[in-house]
């Protein structure tokens, strides 16, 4: 006998076909696996920083050391302020200068995707103010101009997110700057309007 006919005798029922369905049916668990963890958002920035900072206020972060870091990779070279909003209960005003290059502004979801983003430009003060929505059919009350209010004081831009984070930031200049900038990010408002 030859090996062909003793592996026929020990295996006479065995199907190749089987061996080739392995790495599909690993490649299958391993798209499923990737697709959950991706939605998994149990240790994300947001459950992190939302568990620390108080709803829909403004808080300006202390400096960035090594071992102190609200979050892995925030930069020592940058100062932040930040407001976990929900507009749940109404909406949502936040205004905040941009005076420079370097500053930014970001409103992100809880799963980090951005829903709005504003940076400072060189030579030009931005002032961004923003409404923040919650998104559904719900009336929400007059406008400011039909409430008599001048429309300077009007936002200039609406957004529909229910919960996410807000981030100011700003470029570490030096010493020298240090106190300018931290004011200007202290004067950052995040707050809850009413309906």
């Amino acid at each position: 006998m030859n090996l062909a006919e003793d592996a026929a005798k020990l295996w006479p029922s065995f199907q190749w076909r089987y061996l080739l369905l392995l790495p599909v049916a690993a490649g299958i668990v391993h798209l499923i696996a990737t697709f959950l963890a991706m939605n998994d958002t149990r240790a994300s920035a947001y459950q992190k920083l939302s568990a620390v900072l108080p709803a829909n206020t403004m808080k300006v972060l202390p400096p960035v050391k090594p071992g102190q870091q609200p979050l892995p990779f925030l930069g020592a070279d940058a100062h932040y302020a930040m407001c976990s909003f929900s507009s749940k209960q109404g909406p949502v005003d936040v205004n905040a200068l941009l005076p420079d290059r370097g500053w930014s502004l970001g409103v992100y979801n809880p799963d980090g995707s951005t829903v709005y983003f504003a940076s400072g430009a060189t030579g030009k003060p931005i002032t961004v103010a923003l409404t923040i929505l919650p998104g559904d059919d719900r009336f929400l009350g007059l406008t400011p101009q039909a409430l008599g209010k001048p429309a300077a004081t009007a936002a200039q831009l609406t957004l529909n997110a229910r919960r996410g984070l807000i981030v100011v930031r700003a470029p570490d200049r030096g010493a020298a700057y240090r106190q300018g900038d931290e004011a200007i990010l202290a004067k950052a408002k995040c707050a809850a309007t009413p309906f």
